[in-house]
């Protein structure tokens, strides 16, 4: 900021020779003259740039005439360009003192303040400035600077406006007012402070960095990186723009140029920490975690009161599935930085995935509190209470993130998804349908829909869903494993075989595939298939009571009671509490003539399960295989009280009252069950 402009302070030696007469030899005349001579010598090493040697001057100066205002207000000067910002107040408010009219001292005494961070006394000083001198284009320049280092961009812009309105050349005044412009999002207005101050000064650094970064905002990756590369090329030493490009690299999912350009400003500057934070985040997109957690590490060990580093490592280690480590950083982060939501959202999304989803809940709420137009915590949370079991809390939290962001196509899937498991499929139907209309490609919604129609017992419906489910997403187990069950509903049974089998050949140690093909062979009386599907079932889950179960039915009408009973009593063994289990196995010792171990699993299956007729009819038949025909009469009309139709049990029990004598009660019985089913005539 050093100008030269002539003689603005009269030295005492000129006011004395303003008398005409020359002051004798040895006199006080004799000094002015030496203080004269040592200030125009100050100068002179000032425009040589001896700042030493200048200063010695100016004070020799000052020595021998303590009231020279021009000597202090150079050697404040010559402090100021040294960053000797107290001296230079000093030796600014000493001219001042002496003339207290003189404005450039206001305006480089501001200079000094700002410069020290003192922006109230720099406004003070630089606004006195501008009241005597409203001309002055550097006195509004420092200003604007002084004002954008309080956090007053409005003031700042008006400053610089009103400086480059003075002086239009100063490349200085739009290189600022661009970066507050940038600071503001307001890219276009920056790019072109900036292009302004490169065609004012082609060669200015600083006003290429401020374009990359400009372009960078407005995510225009490659012009970004062109003007970086301006850069590295005008000033191979330059740190930032080697570090910024690769921060454009890495939003461009340019992983190895990126970590190549943190490491070059690394290589230039080891001292410049953030280089291995955006190194780390870009190792971490690699998946390449442990370089990542190095980097990260080591910015942390440099800046250990920084959230950003604990936060960004957090993130590695969440990609890792190392959930607990990343909690404890994103609960450093949250220490550090309170009011950071993006920590407290990233430990909610690990407790949730930890299965923790109370802790989960409450870091989402957190995050809405801080910020509660982000619909994603909405959605977020909505996900924890729905594996909670809380589908009403669910759905409200849904409803909230589509209300802020109507275009949330994931928001109505998860919300369908609640509706579903309340058993609403026709509103988990509407939603599915949304999510679909948003983004037609999302295959999981044409899935769940299926689900939903196929629980309405709309097999073409949801036949169509799943298949453009598996049009999506060819090599999606779960459509044609759902397709196929839509089949066997309809009995289509060949088509839900090939879609069973095409589950098999796309996940092999997929039980369920096994399973269902088997069901479809039971109904196409293909029991040896079915066994063999059932036992590969349970090869691949030793635990899945279904595949028993249904393994030790098909041995069943294979007529391989032994089989039959070991499977089910399998099955119970795995289930204590499976009504259907001690059923079939009652069924299998009931064919094979045991018939006590038959009643005492009928009677088992009636305990489970009391609304089951069929529990009451297998044991009812067991009665009267043992002639118990009271007992059987009573388990008939248990049958018939919980189904008035079932001709089977008017039969048998017309029978049992035959054998008992009642003829009368008898002949109802067998003309009621002849009634229900004609192919049940009276007995010869």
């Amino acid at each position: 900021m050093l100008k030269f402009i002539g003689n603005l302070f009269k030295s005492s030696a000129d006011e004395s020779s303003g008398t005409g007469e020359t002051p004798a030899t040895g006199t006080s005349g004799e000094k002015l003259r030496d203080a004269v001579s040592y200030f125009e010598s100050g100068c002179a090493y000032l425009r040589k740039g001896e700042y030493d040697l200048a200063i010695a001057d100016f004070g020799q100066a000052l020595a021998l005439d303590p009231n020279d205002a021009g000597a202090y207000y150079f050697r404040g000067n010559v402090y100021l360009d040294n960053e000797k910002y107290d001296l230079a107040i000093a030796d600014f408010s000493q001219a001042l003192a002496l003339n207290p009219g003189y404005t450039p001292a206001y305006r480089d005494r501001g200079n000094a303040y700002h410069d020290k961070g003192e922006y109230d006394p720099a406004i003070a000083d630089l606004s006195q400035t501008i009241a005597v001198d409203p001309a002055d284009a550097d006195a509004y320049y420092i200003r604007g600077n002084a004002y954008s280092g309080k956090g007053e961009p409005d003031l700042a812009i008006a400053d610089f406006s009103q400086a480059i309105a003075l002086d239009p050349g100063v490349a200085g005044a739009y290189i600022c007012r661009g970066n507050i412009y940038l600071n503001n999002e307001e890219y276009d207005l920056a790019i072109a402070d900036f292009d302004q101050a490169i065609s004012l000064n082609p060669g200015d650094t600083r006003a290429y960095i401020g374009l990359g970064n400009a372009y960078l905002g407005n995510e225009e990756h490659d012009l970004a990186i062109a003007y970086y590369s301006v850069v590295t090329a005008l000033n191979p030493g330059g740190v930032t723009a080697y570090h910024n490009r690769g921060n454009a690299y890495l939003n461009k999912g340019e992983y190895d140029l990126a970590i190549a350009d943190y490491s070059q400003a690394l290589a230039l500057n080891p001292g410049f920490t953030l280089a291995y934070c955006n190194r780390g985040n870009a190792y971490s997109a690699k998946e390449e975690y442990d370089l990542a957690v190095a980097d990260l590490s080591q910015y942390i060990a440099l800046n250990p009161g920084d959230a950003g580093g604990y936060f960004g490592r957090g993130n590695t280690y969440f990609d890792k599935a190392e959930y607990d480590l990343a909690i404890a950083d994103y609960r450093q982060a949250i220490a550090l930085n309170p009011g950071d939501a993006r920590a407290y959202n990233g430990r909610g999304n690990a407790y949730f995935l930890k299965g923790e989803y109370d802790p989960a809940i409450a870091d989402y709420s957190q995050v809405i509190a801080l910020n509660p137009g982000y619909a994603d915590a909405y959605d977020n949370r909505g996900n924890a209470y729905f594996n909670n079991g809380e589908h009403d809390l669910a759905i409200d939290d849904y409803s909230w993130a589509i209300d802020l962001d109507p275009g949330y196509a994931l928001a109505y899937y998860f919300r369908g998804n609640a509706y579903f498991d309340k058993g609403e499929h026709i509103l988990a139907i509407a939603d599915y349908r949304q999510a679909i209309a948003l983004d037609p490609g999302f295959a999981p919604a044409y899935n769940d829909r299926g689900n939903a129609y196929l629980n309405k017992v709309d097999y073409d419906l949801a036949i169509a869903d799943f298949s453009q489910a598996i049009a999506l997403n060819p090599d999606d187990a779960t459509a044609y494993h759902n397709r196929g069950c839509a089949y066997y509903d309809k009995r289509d049974y060949d088509l839900a075989i090939a879609d069973f089998s095409r589950v098999i050949v796309l996940n092999p140690g997929d039980a369920g595939g096994y399973f269902g093909r088997g069901n479809a062979y039971v109904d196409k009386a293909e029991y040896d298939l079915a066994v063999a599907d059932y036992s590969q079932a349970i090869a691949l889950n030793p635990d899945d009571v279904g595949a028993y179960n249904n393994r030790g039915s098909t041995y069943f009408h294979k007529g391989e009671y032994d089989l039959s009973i070991a499977d089910h009593s399998q099955s119970i063994v795995l289930n204590s509490d499976d009504a259907n289990a001690y059923y079939n196995r009652g069924s299998a010792y009931l064919h094979k003539g045991e018939h006590i171990l038959a009643i005492a699993d009928y009677s088992q299956a009636i305990v489970l399960n009391p609304g089951d007729a069929g529990g009451y009819f297998g044991r009812g038949i067991g009665h009267m295989s043992k002639m118990e025909y009271g007992l059987a009469i009573a388990d008939f009309s248990q049958v018939i009280d919980l189904n008035p139709i079932h001709a089977d049990a008017y039969y048998c029990r017309g029978l049992a009252r035959l054998e008992l004598g009642n003829e009368a009660l008898a002949a109802a019985d067998l003309r009621r069950a002849a009634e229900l089913d004609p192919e049940l005539g009276n007995p010869q």
